[in-house]
């Protein structure tokens, strides 16, 4: 079977996709105990900047836009941010930070390589 590389950003966009979805799904319950005092300013930030990074996807994989592929980069920045500070003021457990962590590093290494694809 010979694979159309014009498909080629789609597929990565679906496989990027699927990896955002489980780390969402991942952060989901862990975002859902962070203290009250803090749910809404630290804990709908991430679950927002998570939605947001798969929008990103979604629209850079459908468009192939260079600028589009740096916001998801961009994206992935801030989610890493949000997670170091809720592991330091002690939102999150650093357990469940690393974790999250490695999953944003798939994402990031599959945006980075993507980033150098897109002309």
């Amino acid at each position: 079977m010979i694979q159309n590389p014009d498909l080629a950003p789609r597929q990565r966009g679906l496989v990027l996709l699927n990896k955002a979805e489980r780390l969402l799904e991942y952060l989901g319950p862990v975002l859902d105990r962070v203290p009250r005092h803090q749910r809404y300013r630290y804990a709908a930030r991430v679950e927002d900047a998570l939605w947001q990074l798969v929008d990103g996807i979604i629209q850079a994989a459908a468009s192939g836009q260079k600028s589009k592929v740096y916001r998801v980069d961009e994206q992935i920045r801030l989610i890493h941010t949000l997670l170091r500070h809720g592991a330091e003021r002690k939102f999150i457990n650093p357990k469940r930070v690393g974790e999250a962590a490695r999953m944003l590093g798939e994402i990031g290494a599959i945006v980075g390589a993507w980033r150098k694809k897109v002309v």
